[in-house]
């Protein structure tokens, strides 16, 4: 069963495990309520402490795992300090996706959860907690989590995304601009007699066996035919036929044979660390550009990204100039894992 850590993601929901819970009347209660605090407020809604700590429990958890010392806490207060502005930010789009009446319905989160659930084979919701548990997630976690997401991408799909409008010279400027991006590899069909030292034959004889080889190729014997008789790989029983290679898919020396013959051309007895390679080039092509209608859709969506992206940034920055943000500490300390 695949790991509902891998499902979620797909969807964006997961949020990471919850802080440590404390139990009433312990000798920490006292610190488990200062912890609890607010750590910033968005247009007079609150970000608890609370919040960034099960925002944050993957990425803590990950650099404690990764550093130690000084670079440990720098990276805990550069962690800490973009939870909290991604917290913000979240909170911006659920207060318009809120006055917009965008928000999902019930019924919409619990399909949400029913095809997270299907997707994991997972029939019955007791089983599905104990998925989420293993997890280090709730329930409710995830049901939140989700109606947040659902919510947020459609004031995005409203105020973003439906406004992107892309021209056909767009994608054209952007295809003659970045020849780079849509270049065709050079690529060669060959044959290949390959001649292995091994226990008996050292790299002498084995240099012997391929000069044989050879011989016979420039005496007029054919190339299919010496491959059977001759080579020690796997397509000698295709007459030495390896196929369509790529520039740099093949050992150097290999390449500078199967890219530099012309088309009928047999090389010398190559050496490699394995043994002596003869190579037959049977078709070449040098790189080419992929037409413009084969990868136009690519292009379509890499130029839509970059302006939803960029809409989507210049979107948030005028949320966050018409409301008021108070970020009441630094560097509020998450929960360590």
């Amino acid at each position: 069963m695949r790991r509902i850590a891998y499902i979620a993601a797909g969807l964006a929901i997961l949020l990471g495990a919850p802080a440590l819970a404390q139990q009433p009347g312990s000798a920490s209660e006292e610190r488990t309520m200062v912890l609890d605090r607010v750590v910033a407020s968005v247009n007079d809604e609150a970000i608890t402490l609370s919040e960034v700590q099960e925002e944050g429990q993957p990425v803590i958890r990950k650099i404690f795992q990764e550093f130690v010392g000084e670079e440990r806490v720098r990276q805990v207060e550069r962690a800490q300090q973009q939870l909290v502005e991604e917290l913000i930010e979240r909170r911006l789009m659920l207060q318009v996706a809120r006055r917009e009446g965008v928000l999902p319905s019930p019924a919409e989160v619990q399909g949400a959860i029913e095809e997270i659930k299907q997707t994991n084979n997972v029939r019955d919701d007791a089983a599905f907690r104990a998925l989420l548990k293993a997890e280090g997630l709730t329930f409710e976690q995830v049901r939140r989590s989700i109606a947040e997401r659902l919510a947020i991408g459609r004031i995005l799909s409203r105020q973003v995304r439906s406004t992107i409008i892309l021209s056909e010279d767009e994608l054209v400027k952007y295809y003659e601009a970045n020849p780079e991006k849509f270049q065709r590899k050079p690529e060669a069909e060959i044959r290949l007699i390959f001649i292995a030292i091994r226990p008996g034959r050292n790299a002498a004889q084995a240099q012997e066996r391929a000069e044989g080889a050879l011989a016979k190729i420039r005496a007029g014997a054919d190339f299919a035919d010496v491959a059977q008789e001759y080579s020690d790989s796997p397509t000698r029983d295709r007459g030495g036929q390896l196929g369509v290679v790529h520039k740099g898919d093949l050992a150097t020396e290999i390449e500078l044979q199967a890219f530099g013959l012309p088309i009928g051309g047999v090389s010398p007895a190559v050496r490699t660390d394995a043994g002596w390679n003869i190579i037959k080039v049977e078709r070449a092509e040098a790189a080419t550009l992929t037409p413009f209608a084969q990868v136009r859709e690519a292009i379509r969506e890499e130029v839509f990204n970059q302006k939803f992206e960029a809409k989507r940034r210049d979107w948030i920055a005028g949320l966050r100039a018409r409301a008021s943000i108070q970020i009441m500490v630094e560097s509020p300390e998450p929960a360590k894992p």
